[in-house]
């Protein structure tokens, strides 16, 4: 594999993008789509369901200074816990875990200048909106709009966010650096649940992106499978609670592991 590190301006965490050799220079043109937990974990919960539906494949990975130490296994494979996959001209970084806040800014800013830097076309980031707030309820969805994607796609897939609302995390951070690194970005966010994982939530966002990217992903399974989607969630952030714990502790006594 062939690797492209990037640093944050605002920050000191060394983000790496490692591809395999026959994939260097290939995504020029390709659509970049991403998603975090968040509300209802839509952005998760689709990402990872477009990614197994579609049989992407796995060209490569994100290291991180603060990389959460977890591997997992599906179907023989490990899986690493930020993976870079490709379908056709669709590019997904499938975050397995989420990133750790202390490099929440670099970790956006670095996917913004790859995907700069790899001349790919747009970025789609998929997250939540707390159903709390939905005002309409034929409007499945609400979306945001770097400016340069609205300079470069007249047309708007889904009804603006109202304004007053706020987005947060890692896709606030990407579409902010989008906009000030003049890249087209979207962010889709359907109204979801905010106390639990929302695979309804997550398979509006997928039909969307099939809209937009002429893709066919069924989204009968996240129906069906919400309620092990829901265990499997919990049991990661259980996990990541652990690890923090167990941070807090060495931290505590000056004992390192």
């Amino acid at each position: 594999m062939s690797d492209s590190t990037a640093r944050s301006g605002f920050g000191s965490s060394k983000i790496e993008f490692l591809i395999k050799d026959e994939f260097k220079n290939q995504l020029s043109g390709c659509t970049l789509v991403t998603g975090f937990y968040g509300i209802g974990k839509v952005g998760f919960i689709s990402v990872n369901h477009m990614v197994e539906k579609l049989g992407a494949e796995r060209i490569g990975a994100m290291l991180t200074d603060f990389l959460p130490p977890f591997l997992s296994v599906k179907e023989e494979r490990l899986v690493l816990p930020f993976e870079i996959y490709k379908y056709r001209d669709i590019v997904f970084i499938s975050a397995f875990f989420e990133p750790y806040k202390y490099e929440h800014r670099s970790f956006a800013h670095a996917i913004i200048k790859w995907a700069k830097k790899e001349l790919l076309s747009h970025v789609v980031l998929i997250g939540g909106l707390d159903s709390r707030l939905k005002t309409q309820d034929e409007v499945l969805a609400k979306g945001v709009y770097s400016s340069m994607f609205k300079k470069k796609f007249k047309d708007m897939p889904v009804p603006i966010m109202d304004e007053g609302l706020f987005i947060t995390g890692p896709m606030a951070l990407m579409l902010m650096y989008a906009e000030l690194d003049d890249f087209p970005a979207m962010g889709i966010m359907p109204y979801a649940e905010r106390s639990r994982p929302d695979p309804i939530a997550a398979s509006y966002a997928v039909e969307i992106v099939n809209d937009l990217l002429q893709t066919d992903c069924g989204v009968e399974e996240l129906v069906q499978e919400a309620e092990s989607i829901e265990t499997e969630l919990q049991t990661m952030e259980g996990l990541i609670e652990e690890e923090k714990q167990d941070d807090d502790t060495r931290r505590d006594t000056g004992m390192f592991m």
